[in-house]
């Protein structure tokens, strides 16, 4: 395979290679628990082997996902050859989904694909660990250590040097800061992807959705036993709105209902 000539093993594309996973059967090639080096997202990198009967030809980034409520799935093309087949398409996801299904009873595969992104300071700590054992590479890794270390010990002097007033100050920022960091009442999710298209009001509420009665002094409204925020926008409505008789609503969170007393009067 061509991939086997130029891939020695280590970092490959913007992943990091981590360790493989064993007894999935040869077929398909290699499989490996892998992160993104930007982001550190956790991925599966699948390295065609000579038995595999079939390896990318062009090259493909697409994003699939999921979502429960409304249900439906997408496929979003990030990157496609100006001359791109769908046939190979098709057979580059048929080749993840195998892969997956290999692992769907690997407990370690699930807590890697499930752990979310590793933090840019693990990141950091996992490039000094594969820094090759050679001498070459002990004063960089020295130097590493160091800065290891003065990031633990410097702000533990740093605050030794303060002055009382600075420290009162750094007191009172903090407050501050703690009060901006309290959670929304409710939320709207505006994630690329979260939804495909502006949804049409549903015949009944969500399942995390607050139910009637509503509370019109927090400017909800009850549609169909659900309680929704009437917004500005117009149709066409953004992507994650519903549309309902020429105006955009968003349901409001069941969380936002808890603990509320149930009054009706305006």
């Amino acid at each position: 395979m061509a991939d086997e000539k130029t891939w020695k093993g280590g970092r490959l594309g913007p992943f990091n290679i981590g360790r493989r996973y064993r007894n999935v059967g040869v077929d398909l090639g290699r499989i490996y628990a892998a992160e993104n080096v930007h982001s550190g997202a956790p991925a599966l990198v699948v390295v065609p082997g000579a038995r595999a009967d079939w390896e990318p030809k062009e090259s493909w980034r697409v994003c699939v996902s999921s979502h429960a409520e409304p249900p439906y799935v997408t496929l979003v093309v990030e990157h496609a050859p100006a001359s791109g087949r769908l046939p190979e398409l098709a057979d580059m996801l048929d080749l993840v989904t195998s892969a997956v299904e290999r692992l769907e009873k690997n407990d370690e595969a699930r807590a890697h694909l499930t752990g979310g992104p590793v933090g840019a300071w693990k990141r950091w700590m996992g490039r000094v660990r594969r820094l090759p054992r050679s001498r070459r590479a002990l004063p960089v890794a020295g130097l590493a250590a160091v800065l290891a270390l003065g990031a633990v010990l410097w702000p533990r002097f740093s605050e030794d040097l303060e002055s009382p007033k600075e420290k009162e100050s750094a007191s009172d920022g903090a407050t501050e800061q703690a009060a901006a960091q309290t959670m929304a009442p409710v939320l709207a999710d505006t994630t690329p992807g979260a939804t495909a298209i502006a949804y049409p009001l549903p015949a009944k509420p969500f399942s995390d959705q607050a139910k009637a009665p509503c509370y019109p002094k927090k400017g909800e409204v009850e549609i169909n036993g659900g309680c929704w925020l009437e917004l500005a926008k117009r149709p066409p409505c953004y992507d994650d709105h519903a549309e309902y008789q020429g105006k955009c609503y968003v349901p409001v969170s069941a969380r936002s209902h808890q603990g509320e007393p149930r009054s009706l009067q305006p």
